[in-house]
């Protein structure tokens, strides 16, 4: 996977947001090149106090590189860095004599990461050996039917035997019919040893999934919680186990537990043959890289902030998080080699999906990029740039990984191919732009995939629109991005805008939910995100993809774009219809862009295509634009703001009498009351007020 010389920065929401400064970073992408000045602006919300804050800026969360005071008694300001070297960054921001803080991250240039040190010239060796010890040994699979709770689903409780004595125990799903199913294997989470939930494997199991869960310790999988409370001292501290000495490492057990169960699967006469998934979070993460790199028959591992990774690098100034093994023991630096993921995961055949927390100090993100780097067959990392650790992060903050997680699984699970996404190299981009300034292109992904905007305040307006669509009725849902957002929103600086909207919309419960900046994909993460949910209305108003098109001269008469836009402005079409399927969907044709006039051959081609996706009933397709433009897409006087772009009012009125008498048709003449929700604005905006 290309990065080159990137940063990803991010904004991490740690507190209540009506209480903390909001930082934004100096480019919206987040990107930056290494010897970049990168940075993030401050400012204080309303109701946020104001004054002087501190600051501390760690390298690969280790060594504090900066240290200094914020002041925002004015009521905003910046924090700045530079470095000249592959390293994560982590950033406290906090309010002297609170224990509260903000913190940032960012990676810079990533894909240059390399393990502290070589992997132990035996590695192979001592792995291969152990896998064939344990294959001495009968697997001596006892399999225990029980309720699965679940229609359709057959579940049993599993035991096999291991090495040493030892015993491996976890739970089976699978569908209740003959066949054979696809695989999935879930690895545990650290911690005192705990019984596995059932839903664990039998809501894949509902899927299509023949899915086994394992115990990471020799302990029965579902026993009362009393049986665990009783449980050896020793065993609850089993990171400490042989730490000096890698053939009585606990985790030696673990991993060959691991490998024995991968192994099953592929016996089974149910097992399709052909999809052989490996999951985890954490120490669950930890394990499935290791065992991916020692399991042949696997065919997809799928990791979240997994642990483990770099062990040595407190010896090289980068933080190393859970085990936790102290780097001031020669031995016990010496041993954890063996266990390390960064050293498995150059042996990993199977295309994975690796998530990592860039707030992240249980299991830091800097080793998790180095065992990523090694990876040598396809990979997609999944950077979630606001997230801590798992058990500490909120669900949004996790959901960058929870989504695309799903997205893979189920195109499994039906048979279907997995194309891991990339992520933009800022390098190869810089170099095409030296020989043709025209041509300066940052690659993203697909139009039609489902990509987050993880900056903090689209996700506090993200979090808001969540609530909206609760609020009220809603019978016209305004879909979009700026272009939208500005006409319905409470943003003071857009108030005539408002009134505007209401002049004309009131009476038919219209509610607004564009989004400053977004492309199609962060319109399709918003919707896959719940957005629309619930609401039901009887018409959707959508007009997106001018910001996927930009200001990018055309690169010829085929350019990437037209196709691409096309299919993104398709898939937000299919996923309207399939969330509010009694809605009928005005698409409306991506008005002009005068900040480059070149592009419009881009716009009316892509208008061409979308225009065919109308069927006059369901879908009906408007185009405005030679209301407001004349034929070469030149807006015509008080159209447009004057950055050739945004709509103005006498735009918005041009837009609002080509949809009024479509909304009467379908919903009858405006009401003398209205009852959508109430107009929301831009989080960061209220502190400008």
């Amino acid at each position: 996977m290309i990065f080159a010389a990137l940063i990803y920065c991010h904004i991490a929401a740690s507190l209540c947001v009506a209480q903390q400064p909001i930082f934004t970073p100096y480019k919206p992408s987040g990107i930056y090149a290494v010897g970049e000045k990168v940075g993030w602006t401050a400012h204080v919300p309303q109701g946020t106090a104001q004054g002087l804050y501190t600051y501390t800026v760690k390298k690969n969360n280790y060594s504090v590189i900066k240290t200094g005071t914020l002041d925002l008694s004015a009521g905003r300001n910046t924090i700045e860095v530079t470095l000249d070297e592959p390293a994560m960054v982590y950033v406290q921001v906090s309010r002297p004599g609170s224990s509260e803080s903000v913190t940032l991250g960012a990676a810079v240039a990533p894909e240059k990461l390399r393990p502290s040190v070589p992997r132990p010239a035996d590695f192979d060796l001592f792995w291969d050996s152990k896998i064939k010890s344990l294959e001495r040994i009968p697997e001596n699979v006892v399999l225990t039917p029980g309720e699965s709770d679940k229609p359709g689903v057959e579940y049993a409780t599993i035991r096999m035997d291991n090495v040493d004595g030892k015993h491996i125990y976890g739970q089976i799903a699978k569908p209740k019919r003959e066949g054979k199913f696809p695989a999935l294997v879930i690895f545990q989470w650290a911690g005192p040893p705990y019984p596995l939930q059932k839903q664990w494997v039998t809501d894949r199991a509902a899927q299509g999934w023949l899915a086994l869960n394992i115990e990471p310790h020799d302990v029965l999988p579902n026993a009362p919680q009393s049986y665990y409370d009783a449980l050896p001292e020793e065993l609850k501290n089993y990171h400490l186990i042989g730490r000096e000495d890698r053939d009585k490492s606990y985790f030696l057990q673990m991993y060959l537990a691991d490998y024995r169960a991968v192994d099953y699967i592929t016996h089974r006469p149910d097992w399709d043959g052909q999809t052989l998934v490996v999951m985890g979070t954490s120490m669950g993460g930890q394990q499935a890289l290791a065992v991916a790199g020692l399991h042949p028959k696997i065919t997809h591992v799928i990791v979240n902030e997994p642990a483990g990774c770099d062990t040595n690098g407190p010896l090289h100034g980068r933080a190393s998080g859970y085990p936790n093994w102290p780097a001031d023991n020669p031995k016990i630096m010496a041993t954890a080699l063996y266990f390390d993921p960064v050293n498995f995961a150059s042996r990993i055949k199977a295309t994975a999906l690796v998530a990592i927390g860039f707030v992240d100090t249980v299991t830091p993100p800097v080793g998790i990029w180095i065992a990523f780097n090694q990876i040598k067959g396809p990979k997609e990392v999944v950077p979630m740039i606001d997230s801590p650790h798992n058990h500490q992060a909120t669900p949004e903050q996790q959901r960058p990984y929870t989504v695309r997680a799903e997205e893979w699984l189920n195109t499994l699970v039906r048979g279907g191919k997995v194309t891991p996404r990339q992520l933009p190299s800022q390098s190869s981009t810089a170099d095409r732009s030296n020989r043709n300034p025209s041509l300066h292109v940052e690659s993203a992904p697909p139009a039609d995939q489902p990509v987050p905007r993880t900056d903090r305040n689209s996700m506090i307006a993200h979090a808001e629109l969540l609530e909206k669509r609760k609020k009220g009725r809603i019978d016209v849902y305004f879909l979009g991005d700026s272009i939208t957002r500005r006409w319905g929103t409470s943003d003071a600086q857009y108030k005539r805008f408002l009134e505007n909207w209401r002049q004309n919309f009131f009476g038919w419960n219209a509610a607004n939910f564009g989004w400053g900046g977004d492309t199609t994909q962060n319109i399709l993460w918003r919707l896959y995100n719940g957005e629309l949910d619930g609401v039901n209305p009887k018409v959707i108003v959508l007009m997106a993809g001018t910001n996927n098109i930009g200001n990018r001269s055309p690169e010829g008469p085929d350019d990437p774009r037209i196709a691409d836009v096309t299919r993104g402005i398709k898939a937000i079409l299919d996923i309207c219809q399939r969330k509010a399927p009694g809605a009928t969907i005005i698409l409306m044709g991506i008005t002009p862009r005068n900040d480059n006039p070149a592009v419009m051959p881009i716009i009316n081609k892509i208008n061409e295509n979308i225009s065919k996706f109308a069927d006059g009933k369901r879908i009906r397709y408007l185009n405005i634009n030679d209301k407001l433009a004349d034929k070469d897409g030149r807006f015509r006087e008080g159209m447009a703001m004057p950055d050739g772009l945004h709509l103005d009012v006498k735009g918005y009125q041009v837009w609002a009498d080509a949809l009024k008498p479509i909304l009467t048709e379908l919903l009858g003449p405006p009401a003398k009351e209205d009852h959508a929700p109430p107009p929301t604005g831009d989080p960061s905006a209220r502190g400008q007020q």
